[in-house]
């Protein structure tokens, strides 16, 4: 089974997460800010990150330059989820290493597509 990490500092879209994610068979596990998700990242095997930008003591930005130093994390996708909607935030999002940049509010469907075919990718099954 496929483990997603949601890193965002509201709770109410982790828990939205949470629930689109488990609901379609993932297992999710949910972090407030980068420091944490690193903390969990060094920790468990993830296939998929999902992040926000905007967030206290280690901001989106920062967390994926971080992920993308960890050897085991070089590849596994990344997909960006915030209200942050500047081209010059999404060019830098996409440049650190993002696979896909969503501005909040996100299309579910969309989200759903697209998380169904990196996960197959990373898993290295058809999406």
């Amino acid at each position: 089974m496929a483990r997603i990490l949601i890193v965002d500092d509201s709770t109410m879209v982790r828990k939205f997460h949470n629930y689109l994610l488990t609901s379609l068979g993932y297992e999710a596990d949910e972090a407030e800010d980068g420091c944490v998700a690193l903390e969990k990242l060094l920790t468990r095997d993830y296939n998929l990150v999902i992040t926000d930008i905007n967030m206290p003591r280690m901001d989106g930005f920062n967390f994926i330059s971080e992920v993308r130093q960890l050897h085991s994390y070089k590849n596994t996708p990344i997909i960006i989820v915030t209200t942050q909607e500047l081209p010059s935030d999404i060019d830098r999002g996409i440049a650190l290493g993002a696979n896909l940049y969503f501005v909040k509010p996100t299309d579910v469907e969309n989200l759903v597509s697209c998380i169904r075919s990196l996960v197959g990718q990373n898993l290295g099954t058809e999406g």
